[in-house]
């Protein structure tokens, strides 16, 4: 198998980030203030992501609260918890996201929790993620679940982690059902060493609105976020490799996506990439980098 093909959701590391975070953010650091780019985030974040040319993720001003995350996981697993607390049953589709599986705190995942494996039906709760973890597109089911959804009063929370690395998908988040919208700034700004989310979310309860509301966060890591979304556009990691996403595709026969690092094949020669029997799901980061750098496929 191809050794530039791998099975993570890790996406292209951007060099010019980091170069930029070297150079003017850390000689200028003042650590005492920190905590001050806090409000800054809340507010700068939003308009970020309106800036997008490539995309259109609407309806965030449907949602009251914002409120700080490490990354959309402490979203993630917020919801678990309030999920739980609710009485709610979580479920997703296959080929979701599986940290959300392997984290369950109501014993093992059964294959009944699948969306597509049992109807939905009050009671339950939902995540999907745009662009979709099995995928890389929009979840192909996204407007009948939302109607669902919101016929059967299910709250739903959208996980966004992949905003900043995908490009021609129009979403519209304000739905009655959605409850929580999550972004992390870990793959479209190369932020895996200092991971920073927002959740806008329609509840204003536990501990990521306790932890905003106190401002006791990862200051350090919404400091980093900010002085990135002052430079670079959401569209940054999408221009510099959506040509190169095409070609390697193109070259190895595979289904492009709308996300940079992710293809995918029905070929049962990528069988080894499937998710949940669902989708075969292929990471060509590598791959995009060395093509970009040398104009190759091949080492």
């Amino acid at each position: 198998m191809n050794p530039d093909f791998g099975t993570t959701g890790n996406s292209v590391w951007n060099q010019p980030f980091i170069d930029h975070l070297t150079e003017n953010f850390f000689p200028n650091m003042d650590a005492g203030h920190l905590p001050d780019s806090v409000p800054e985030f809340l507010e700068l974040y939003p308009q970020w992501i309106a800036s997008s040319k490539f995309n259109n993720f609407t309806g965030l001003e449907s949602f009251p609260y914002r409120h700080v995350s490490l990354g959309t996981t402490q979203a993630l697993d917020w919801w678990h918890y309030w999920s739980m607390a609710n009485g709610y049953r979580l479920r997703m589709y296959r080929g979701e996201y599986p940290y959300n599986r392997d984290v369950l705190l109501e014993g093992q995942w059964t294959h009944d929790r699948y969306i597509g494996d049992r109807p939905l039906m009050k009671g339950d709760s939902v995540i999907i993620s745009v662009p979709f973890s099995g995928s890389g597109r929009k979840p192909e089911h996204w407007d009948r679940l939302m109607r669902e959804c919101n016929e059967k009063d299910i709250p739903v929370l959208v996980d966004c982690a992949w905003f900043g690395t995908c490009w021609d998908l129009n979403v519209n988040l304000d739905e009655p059902c959605i409850k929580l919208a999550v972004f992390s700034t870990t793959k479209g700004l190369s932020c895996g060493n200092w991971r920073a989310g927002i959740s806008f979310s329609k509840l204003d309860e536990g501990s990521l609105a306790v932890q905003t509301e106190w401002n006791h966060g990862i200051h350090l890591n919404v400091a980093i976020a900010v002085s990135l979304m002052k430079q670079f556009s959401p569209d940054s990691l999408p221009k510099k490799y959506m040509d190169a996403h095409k070609a390697v595709c193109n070259h190895y026969g595979l289904d492009t996506s709308n996300t940079i690092h992710i293809a995918t094949s029905d070929d049962t020669l990528y069988n080894s990439f499937s998710r949940d029997g669902a989708y075969n799901r292929i990471n060509i980061r590598d791959a995009l980098k060395r093509y970009v750098k040398n104009g190759t496929f091949t080492q």
